[in-house]
């Protein structure tokens, strides 16, 4: 099965499977669409099917991450060739937005790319670039034949057509034959062509950030001299983001143009992030690229800082590993030495990829101010090897709180005093900005197994996907609570004595303690298809979603990958199941012994107990009593897990 989106409150998950459980009817070969719902403490299934009198043919597009709506592409039985594009809760009924290609096409035309929040603005790219001389744009687009893009949006419900984004009019156009586009040679959603799309649209989809492709890029005249980077504001007003005015920017100075790279958004839309090898400030000495912020708060002429320090010998940024969804916080890697030592006395190095942190905090918890104090420290300096850290594709194994306080990374590199100076196969670290202290997470249990230091057995995050502008995504594959305190990953290096070497586990980290989540011993994570996967936590970190294919509750009665919720405080006690009548035990004169119940894994600090040791484990409001029951031999000492203790259920599967 496969999981398209976790909740923000963790008490729903969709996903989707070529099984067929929950009262659907067989699909065949066709994948069925599923919302999984924890009801009084208990998973339910409910299929998103709607009515076949309705809808013959559709999928899911996207959900909100309070999953209260959802988007749909579809068709009708009265218009079994036409595609049209649908909003409304999972379960319907379902409103149509608009049409899903232009008059005259009879196959879908749009790919979705990015919505707001709520779902009421969404965007879409002509689905046949590429397509040679054929195109699916709308009437009156004037972008190139071709492999170039035209963004379009959707806004509301009951639509003829959609708009264009990438438009220099001033007010929103009638329709779109009468746009003027910046450049008919393509508009990208964030970046150009693949790269960042995070949070190019604003949570309330007022904002969307694009980049205009610059007229070289094709055999049209039209557009810019490089790529551009710009800001459609409520459908009325396009602003200049790399290019700023006068009016923006009385710092700006005229330079060479060079192409600029979108790098992430704060989710309000207020701060934009870009990086360029234009010096568009006075005072820039060294050679770029630059990091630079475009900042709507601020008043005229001072909206587009740098992010980067200048420094003489050159600046050299590589890339952005995140921003902070607040836009308070950039991490963000540089060749060049922008820093002095940092609070635990460790230097930047030129010429190696060095990890800051900027901040632009606003005082009393504000995210939006005329002047936000800033500050830029030294993370770490990681390796070359490190590369996907700081990738031009925004899926990268990194992840910051949503106020950037703390950021977890994989490294290769000796970063930390208890690393022992050896090779590393890539290690999980969190770094607290506020402390300015570095800490290696994916650990040995009290130093259990060198602790956990391994040139053979990488640890490994999740990673979440910005390139198309999800929504949902912000909360799935989540692999570190709000608060900073809990962190998740997975690793093949046994980092607790329950757990084999050599195969996928998933582990908590909390307080200075690693505990185990999976059961330590699935070998079908060998397979080229792991049974074992982090899904990700809730913002809370309470639950953790997985899958396995162990059988780890007695719900679950087949071999096969199914979705499990490691939860502290649980849920009710699973259900004993009795054996069924078979042969003399039909005749009575006899008791038919029930059979003893699988008993759920506890993970986290139960796991940690000892050998056959009992263990109290809290589901929902009734406290039981497990027996925990090792597969294989462990060492004899006690040890301690991750603080809290966790009962996992099952939500969801494939049959």
């Amino acid at each position: 099965m496969g999981i398209s989106g976790v909740s923000s409150s963790g008490e729903r998950v969709s996903g989707d499977g070529f099984g067929n459980f929950a009262g659907t009817e067989d699909t065949g070969a066709f994948l069925q669409n599923y919302e999984f719902i924890r009801v009084a403490g208990e998973w339910k299934s409910v299929p998103l099917d709607p009515p076949f009198s309705e809808f013959f043919a559709y999928q899911v597009t996207s959900i909100s991450p309070d999953f209260k709506v959802s988007l749909w592409s579809a068709r009708t039985p009265a218009q079994p060739l036409l595609e049209g594009l649908y909003s409304g809760p999972p379960t319907g009924p379902l409103l149509r937005i608009g049409p899903g290609e232009p008059p005259g096409v009879v196959e879908a035309a749009l790919t979705y790319v990015g919505a707001s929040d709520d779902l009421s603005h969404v965007l879409y790219v002509d689905s046949s670039q590429g397509g040679g001389e054929v195109s699916h744009l709308w009437p009156g687009d004037t972008t190139a034949l071709g492999r170039l893009p035209s963004l379009y949006e959707y806004a509301g419900t009951g639509n003829t057509e959609p708009r264009l984004v990438g438009v220099t009019n001033v007010g929103t156009p009638p329709n779109i034959g009468a746009s003027h586009l910046i450049s008919n040679c393509g508009i990208f959603l964030g970046s150009r062509p693949i790269g960042d799309g995070y949070n190019a649209v604003s949570a309330d989809g007022k904002t969307i950030f694009f980049t205009a492709a610059s007229a070289s890029s094709c055999e049209e005249s039209s557009g810019p001299p490089v790529n551009e980077i710009y800001a459609r504001v409520d459908a009325a007003e396009t602003v200049p983001i790399s290019e700023p005015t006068s009016n923006a920017c009385s710092k700006c100075i005229p330079s060479p143009k060079a192409d600029a790279q979108f790098r992430g958004a704060s989710l309000d839309g207020s701060r934009a992030f870009f990086t360029s090898e234009q010096p568009l400030l006075t005072g820039i000495t060294g050679a770029g690229p630059y990091l630079y912020e475009y900042d709507f708060n601020r008043s005229k002429g001072k909206k587009l800082t740098l992010v980067s320090n200048d420094n003489p010998a050159g600046v050299l940024v590589q890339g952005v590993a995140r921003v902070s969804e607040d836009g308070s916080h950039v991490y963000f890697v540089a060749q060049g030495a922008l820093t002095g030592p940092n609070r635990e006395g460790r230097s930047p190095v030129a010429g190696l990829p060095n990890l800051y942190v900027w901040t632009g905090e606003c005082g009393e918890g504000s995210t939006a101010c005329e002047s936000p104090v800033e500050r830029t420290e030294l993370v770490a300096t990681l390796s070359s090897a490190d590369r996907e850290d700081w990738g031009r594709q925004d899926f990268r194994p990194v992840q910051a709180t949503s106020d950037g306080h703390y950021l977890v990374f994989q490294s290769v590199a000796d970063l930390t005093s208890d690393q022992e100076g050896q090779q590393e196969a890539g290690q999980i670290f969190r770094y607290d900005a506020q402390a300015g202290v570095l800490t290696r997470v994916s650990r040995g249990q009290e130093g259990y197994n060198n602790d956990g230091n391994s040139s053979v057995y990488p640890a490994k995050l999740p990673r979440q996907g910005y390139v198309i502008s999800n929504p949902v995504q912000r909360s799935t594959y989540l692999a570190i609570s709000e608060d900073g305190s809990r962190v998740f990953f997975s690793s093949e290096d046994a980092l607790t004595p329950q757990a084999v070497s050599g195969i996928s586990n998933i582990y908590e980290y909390h307080e200075g303690r690693v505990g185990l989540i999976s059961d330590g011993s699935d070998f079908a994570s060998r397979l080229p298809f792991a049974g074992i996967e982090l899904i990700g936590t809730d913002a809370s970190g309470l639950d953790v979603f997985f899958s396995s294919a162990d059988r780890l509750v007695p719900q679950d009665t087949d071999t096969q990958t199914d979705i499990y919720d490691a939860r502290i405080g649980g849920g009710p006690p699973p259900a004993v199941n009795q054996a069924p009548c078979l042969g003399d035990s039909c005749q009575g004169g006899g008791s038919v012994l029930p059979t003893p119940p699988m008993t759920a894994p506890v993970v986290g600090e139960a796991q940690a107990s000892p050998q056959g040791e009992t263990v109290g484990v809290r589901r929902g409001t009734q406290k039981r009593k497990v027996k925990h029951k090792p597969r294989h031999k462990k060492r004899k000492r006690k040890a301690k897990g991750g603080a809290g203790k966790r009962a996992i259920a099952s939500a969801g599967g494939i049959r």
